[in-house]
C-alpha cells in the first residue's frame, strides 16, 4: 500500500481521464483530457529512431538540410518526405548527394509520421514562412499520440538580413503556439536554433527532442552552436557516459535520486553527495548503482575541499557536476527574516559557486560538463518567493556568463529550470494549488522526477556538445513566464 506521500503524489484526475468510465465523462462534460506521456523505460540505443518514420521537410532556400537529413538516418530513422511541398528541391539534392533514399508520406486518409522535422534555417521573409503553415497546417488533425514536431531555424545574427531575422524569430512564436495545440494529445513541438557553427552538432539534440526523453519538454527555444574547443561529435548516443564520473548533489531523494538514476543508465559512475542527516538515504539510493556516496553538506566551509580532494585521489577528477541541492523558505518579503534570506542564497547559489571555484582548480577532467537546477519561479517569479526565485535566476546568469570562459577550456555549463514535479514538496501543497500547478501548462499535467533527469543527462552527455550557457526549461510548457 503507498503512503500518504506516495498517495498525495499521484494525479488521481489524470489516472481517472485515461480509463475508459473516465473518457466517457470527461467528453461528455467537455473536462480536459491530458494525455498520460510516454518516457523513456531504458538507456538510449545505438539508434533510437529506429523503427521510426520521420517526416522529413525544408523551406525552399534551407541551408542544414543535409545535416538534419544524415542526423536522423545515422539516428535509425526511415525519412519520409511530403512531395508537394515547396521546399522540396534542397531535400532531394541533399539525399541525392549523401545516396539516401526518401519515403513518400501516404494520402490525406492516412496518420503522419509520429516525427516531424521541418528545416526552416532559410526562411527569410513573411512571405516565405508560408511554407512552414503549407506543411503543419493540413497534417495536424492527423498527427498521432506523442508525437514529436522539431523546427530548426538559423540564428537571428547568423541569418545575413533584416527580414531572416525577423522571420527567424517569428518561428519561436509560432512553435510556442504550436506546442499549445499538440499538446493536448501529449505531443511536443520545440525549436532548435542554429548557430553559425550548429549545424555539425544538431545530431544530438536531435536524439533528445524526437525521443521519449524530451516527454515533458515543449514549447522551448534551444540554442545550438560550435562545440568547446576539442570537443569530438558522438558516435552514437548509446552508453554516452560509459566511463564518466558524475558528482551529483542533494542526491538522497526526489530529483536528484532521479538524475544520479539516469547518469548510472547511461554509463556513468554516480557520486551523490547529501546532507549528513540523509546518509541512509544517501546509500539507499546509491548502493543498487554502484555509486559512492558522499555525506556532505554543501554549506559546509570545508565541503568544496573535502569534495575537491575526493574526487581527485578516486577518480581522477570529474567528468560531470549536477548541482542540485537546494531549499525553498517561502514568506514575502515584508515578512522575511534575515535567516531565511541567508540561508536559500547561501545553499541555493553560493555553494554553487564556492564549490565550483574549487573544482576549476583542477578538479575537473579535460571537456568536463556542468549543469545547475534553476526554476520557473526564477524566469517567472512567484509572491513569496523572492528569496528563491532570486537563486534561481541567478543560476541562469551565472550559466550564461561562465559558459564562455569554460569554453576555452573545453568545458561547458547549463541549466535546466523545472516547473511543477511531483515530489514530496509538491505533495505537501494545499490539494487546490497542486491541481491547479498540474494542469498550467500545455500537457496539463505535473512532470516527474526522471523527466529533470532525462535533460539533465542530455546536457551533461556528448549529445548537446553544442549546447552552452542555455537554460532549459522542463515543465511541459507552464505558462508561468512563457
Amino acid at each position: 500500500m503507498p503512503s500518504s506521500d506516495q498517495a498525495d503524489m499521484q494525479d488521481r484526475y489524470l489516472d481517472f481521464i485515461n480509463s475508459p468510465f473516465g473518457k466517457s465523462i470527461a467528453s461528455s462534460l467537455g473536462l480536459p483530457m491530458p494525455v498520460r506521456l510516454k518516457r523513456a523505460t531504458a538507456g538510449y540505443a545505438a539508434q533510437p529512431l529506429a523503427g521510426v518514420t520521420a517526416l522529413l521537410a525544408a523551406d525552399a532556400e534551407a541551408t542544414a538540410t543535409g545535416q538534419v537529413l544524415a542526423a536522423l538516418v545515422e539516428l535509425g530513422a526511415a525519412v519520409q518526405i511530403a512531395p508537394a511541398h515547396p521546399g522540396l528541391a534542397p531535400l532531394k539534392a541533399a539525399a541525392q548527394k549523401a545516396g539516401i533514399a526518401l519515403q513518400s508520406e501516404g494520402g490525406d486518409s492516412e496518420p503522419v509520421a509520429p516525427v516531424i522535422v521541418f528545416d526552416a534555417t532559410g526562411v527569410s521573409g513573411a512571405a516565405s514562412l508560408k511554407q512552414v503553415y503549407e506543411l503543419f497546417q493540413p497534417r495536424l488533425r492527423r498527427l498521432p499520440k506523442h508525437s514529436r514536431v522539431v523546427v530548426l531555424a538559423r540564428a537571428t545574427a547568423d541569418t545575413g538580413s533584416v527580414e531572416g531575422a525577423t522571420a527567424s524569430m517569428a518561428l519561436t512564436g509560432f512553435v510556442r503556439s504550436l506546442a499549445k495545440e499538440v499538446g493536448k494529445n501529449g505531443s511536443t513541438a520545440n525549436l532548435l536554433v542554429l548557430g553559425k557553427n550548429g549545424d555539425a552538432w544538431v545530431k544530438g539534440a536531435l536524439a533528445f527532442f524526437t525521443g521519449a526523453n524530451s516527454a515533458y519538454v515543449t514549447g522551448q527555444v534551444l540554442t545550438v552552436d560550435g562545440a568547446p574547443k576539442g570537443v569530438k561529435a558522438i558516435a552514437s548516443p548509446e552508453a554516452s557516459l560509459a566511463g564518466k564520473v558524475a558528482v551529483v548533489t542533494g542526491a538522497a531523494r526526489g530529483i536528484g535520486a532521479a538524475i544520479a538514476q539516469v547518469l548510472a543508465r547511461e554509463g556513468a559512475t554516480v557520486v551523490g553527495m547529501d546532507r549528513p542527516a540523509e546518509e541512509g538515504a544517501l546509500g539507499a539510493t546509491l548502493a543498487p548503482l554502484n555509486g559512492v556516496g558522499l555525506a556532505l553538506d554543501v554549506t559546509d566551509p570545508k565541503a568544496p575541499e573535502r569534495l575537491a580532494s575526493e574526487l581527485i585521489s578516486r577518480f581522477g577528477g570529474a567528468d560531470i557536476v549536477v548541482h542540485n541541492a537546494g531549499v525553498t523558505r517561502d514568506k514575502m518579503l515584508r515578512n522575511m527574516a534575515p535567516h531565511l534570506w541567508d540561508m536559500v542564497l547561501d545553499i541555493n547559489l553560493g555553494a554553487i559557486l564556492r564549490i565550483n571555484d574549487r573544482l576549476l582548480q583542477g578538479a575537473l577532467k579535460d571537456q568536463a560538463r556542468l549543469v545547475c537546477i534553476s526554476s520557473i519561479g526564477g524566469i517567472g517569479g512567484n509572491a513569496g518567493q523572492t528569496n528563491y526565485a532570486a537563486t534561481k535566476a541567478g543560476v541562469i546568469g551565472y550559466a550564461e556568463a561562465l559558459s564562455q570562459v569554460l569554453a576555452k577550456q573545453g568545458m561547458a555549463i547549463n541549466a535546466v529550470a523545472p516547473g511543477f514535479i511531483e515530489t514530496q514538496m509538491t505533495a505537501a501543497m494545499p490539494a487546490a494549488n497542486r491541481e491547479v500547478g498540474r494542469r498550467i501548462n500545455s500537457l496539463a499535467q505535473g512532470g516527474l522526477p526522471q523527466d529533470i533527469a532525462e535533460a539533465v543527462t542530455f546536457l551533461a552527455s556528448p549529445l548537446a556538445a553544442g549546447v552552452n550557457g542555455q537554460t532549459l526549461r522542463v515543465c511541459g510548457q507552464n505558462w508561468l513566464g512563457a
